[in-house]
């Protein structure tokens, strides 16, 4: 079987990964099976100001491959253990979508300190009008 029956793909999300970790440490980790598309099959999630989050989703391309990977549950990755769950792509590209990470096109983040207490979203912009078309998304640090 290479496709699922519901188009869910064959996707397991990860749990307790180290902050360090890359594509290719996930992928070395899950050494035994294939992950579709190699590194740009790992998505990582990441917290609302964007540090990573310790967890990953993983697609992979075949069934058999997705059981080897639930077979890594409670695996090591240097000195942290790693829970594997099953998921599925509208399950992935829902909290990627939700975080941000799929369909925004983000060219830049710009980080501001020490603005003064009154200084709201329009202050900001109205800053940057003539540098170049922003727009504003606060973020509490």
């Amino acid at each position: 079987m290479e496709q699922s029956d519901q188009g869910d793909g064959f996707v397991v999300r990860v749990r307790g990964l180290p902050w360090s970790a890359t594509r290719d440490d996930v992928v070395n980790f899950f050494s035994a099976v294939s992950v579709m598309g190699g590194p740009q099959g790992v998505h990582f999630t990441f917290t609302r100001d964007g540090r990573p989050s310790g967890e990953a989703f993983i697609e992979f391309a075949t069934v058999d491959d997705l059981e080897a990977a639930l077979r890594k549950h409670n695996g090591n990755m240097g000195r942290r253990y790693v829970e594997v769950f099953r998921s599925k792509k509208t399950e992935m590209d829902w909290v990627l979508q939700k975080s941000g990470q799929i369909g925004a096109k983000v060219d830049a983040v710009v980080r501001l300190r020490g603005l003064p207490y009154g200084c709201g979203k329009e202050d900001i912009e109205q800053f940057f009008s003539g540098m170049w078309k922003c727009s504003v998304r606060i973020q509490p640090s």
